[in-house]
């Protein structure tokens, strides 16, 4: 099943909507009161994540279950530049720069990096962004401008590489999406930055 799609362009109440869809569903669903929870904090999550970007742009949120999965699902256009991309990482919930703190704020960077236009200079600038993380595997060639992002293979790469990765090793370990999350993947082709947070139904 699919639900209604909310927009949750920022200055709208679109994300309060959002979470009450999340609760419809997880009622629709039959989870418990602390699964229930959970499906709330991921959506939350996930609108944060990307709550400065919708700032500027629309994005779209949804959810969609099956017999394994309930998947949260954001998507927006992001027409990215180095003017943009200043603005949005200098922007967190506190109003101090701590935009690439903690796995969120890391992928929101990725996010800003990757979609800066194509050119050598950005192309550093992402490619520098990437390796920080080991975030994202090409789904083709860098200037095919397709990337996608699984949190499962990042922590993987991590804890493989702890002693290198002490800090990116804490976040994980403190992050709410890390730990009551089955999966986190980031898909982004030019522009278009999709966003879905998997939990076991």
């Amino acid at each position: 099943m699919k639900t209604e799609i909310i927009d949750v362009f920022s200055g709208k109440d679109g994300r309060e909507k959002a979470l009450e869809l999340t609760e419809r569903t997880a009622a629709y669903c039959g989870l418990d009161k602390k699964n229930s929870l959970h499906l709330r904090l991921l959506s939350e999550e996930i609108v944060e994540l990307i709550r400065p970007f919708t700032g500027m742009f629309p994005g779209d949120f949804w959810l969609e279950t099956n017999d394994k999965n309930i998947e949260i699902h954001l998507k927006t256009e992001i027409p990215m530049d180095q003017q943009t991309k200043k603005e949005l990482l200098s922007v967190s919930t506190s109003g101090k720069n701590s935009a690439a703190k903690g796995l969120i704020g890391r992928i929101r960077e990725m996010i800003a990096s990757v979609t800066l236009p194509s050119d050598p200079e950005t192309k550093m600038l992402t490619d520098e962004a990437m390796s920080l993380m080991s975030l994202g595997s090409p789904m083709g060639t860098y200037y095919s401008g397709a990337y996608s992002w699984s949190m499962k293979t990042y922590a993987s790469s991590v804890n493989a590489n702890s002693s290198d990765k002490e800090e990116a090793k804490d976040e994980l370990e403190k992050s709410i999406v890390a730990n009551i999350a089955d999966e986190v993947s980031v898909n982004i082709v030019d522009s278009t930055v999709e966003v879905v947070i998997f939990k076991a139904a």
